[in-house]
């Protein structure tokens, strides 16, 4: 099972991969239509390794999490400014495994903090003045340093294990 920053362990496993991952892209098209690549993606992945917990999808630690904290421990993974700015191409062609496992994790750590929600919701609504979310994820987090926030999000995720 994942790892809880909020004690409620997920109830069961529902399921992942592929197909999930795939499915969630229309949902977020049909939702948010101009949805950066970095939450289109961060939000697919999320849910390739899922489970239900009160009720809700939530997304377990999944294949993607060796890889990024071998990125971490290198230095390799950008900031959160420059990750939420990637357009299209530069998501998905430079280094495109570091950058959705950076995504992923960081839903996922927006989804144990209980601010997955939140965010999604402000960012849908703020999206004219902030297409790239970073703004909208300083907002959410309540993070005015956000080299400090990202030192707190590695170090979460160096601590969490697969499987």
């Amino acid at each position: 099972m994942g790892v809880s920053v909020t004690g409620r362990e997920p109830r069961r496993h529902i399921g992942g991969g592929t197909l999930v991952h795939e499915i969630v892209h229309p949902f977020m098209r049909a939702n948010f239509p101009k949805c950066p690549p970095w939450l289109n993606e961060g939000m697919g992945s999320l849910y390739e390794q899922a489970s239900e917990r009160d009720g809700r999808i939530c997304g377990l630690t999944n294949w993607r999490l060796a890889g990024l904290q071998e990125a971490i421990r290198e230095g390799a993974v950008p900031p959160f400014a420059e990750l939420t700015a990637m357009d299209d191409n530069a998501f998905y062609r430079s280094d495109k495994g570091t950058n959705y496992a950076q995504a992923r994790y960081l839903c996922y750590y927006l989804q144990e903090a209980g601010l997955l929600v939140k965010f999604f919701h402000l960012f849908l609504a703020a999206q004219g003045d902030d297409p790239t979310g970073y703004a909208t994820l300083m907002q959410a987090l309540d993070a005015k340093d956000m080299d400090a926030f990202k030192k707190k999000w590695e170090a979460f995720v160096l601590k969490l294990k697969f499987p």
